[in-house]
């Protein structure tokens, strides 16, 4: 597997990838202002999913250009969007990122958001980003937060899987600071941009457990069934014995927080 598809994930997927919906106006607000529409119209979106970034990025008049390898994300995509009055410009394909099918410099900028991490040859997909970037258009790597997870939920779930001869396997990037530094030594230049858009979330333990259990993260698609029940079970006897209740509520730090990098 060169690259992690989200088919059988999509009907879960914005539930469980939430978001702070002021916190998102407020940076879709700073990239529109730094990056106007005037000089930056086209906007590419390698895995673009259910449209959660495009949709309002295309908003705010964006001509919006999305490609995924997931059919089915791209399904919920198109049902979206066809619900959607009046037509937004948005159009999207499916297509692998490590080969993008647009020609050298097609887009003034690229949103790119929770990909690197899903493919095995990100590098690869790093360059064909560049190349269809024009010269001084830019690459902004979002990050949106961690949804309706838990994070150390999911940090026991892949030590008990390995604990049971089952470890969990890692496709891409470990990192954000990795794939900015493989772009910095193509010659981008670098801008973290953090602790703006900042918000907590409250997310119900049981919920949390139910996410993992239903598969609705990449991390627990590497398991064989038995596995992964066997590692559900263990891991609501874990916290039923130290919150006594599912019930229990986790406080979660959360912020969107932008990487710019501008091309020479």
């Amino acid at each position: 597997m060169k690259s992690l598809s989200f088919n059988g994930l999509a009907d879960l997927y914005d539930e469980t990838r939430s978001f702070d919906n002021h916190c998102l106006n407020l940076a879709l607000n700073y990239i529109s202002t730094t990056f106007p529409i005037k000089t930056y119209s086209k906007l590419l979106e390698p895995g673009i999913g259910t449209g959660r970034i495009a949709i309002p990025i295309a908003q705010l008049g964006y001509q919006v250009v999305g490609v995924d390898i997931s059919d089915e994300m791209l399904s919920v995509l198109g049902r979206r969007l066809k619900q959607n009055v009046p037509k937004l410009p948005i159009v999207f394909q499916r297509a692998d990122i490590t080969q993008l099918p647009f020609i050298n410099s097609a887009f003034d900028i690229a949103i790119v958001s929770h990909v690197f991490y899903f493919i095995q040859d990100w590098k690869k997909a790093v360059d064909e980003i560049l190349r269809v970037i024009r010269k001084n258009g830019s690459i902004i790597l979002m990050h949106t937060g961690t949804g309706a997870e838990i994070p150390f939920l999911n940090e026991r779930y892949m030590e008990l899987s390995a604990s049971l001869n089952s470890p969990i396997p890692t496709m891409g990037v470990k990192g954000t600071k990795e794939v900015v530094d493989y772009f910095c030594s193509l010659g981008c230049k670098a801008e973290w941009i953090r602790d703006r858009w900042q918000w907590t979330s409250r997310i119900q333990l049981g919920k949390a457990l139910d996410y993992i259990k239903y598969r609705a993260y990449s991390f627990t698609t590497f398991t064989s069934d038995a596995i992964h029940m066997e590692v559900i079970k263990m891991l609501g006897a874990e916290l039923n014995s130290k919150y006594n209740s599912l019930d229990r509520v986790i406080e979660i730090p959360n912020q969107i927080y932008l990487v710019v990098l501008n091309r020479p």
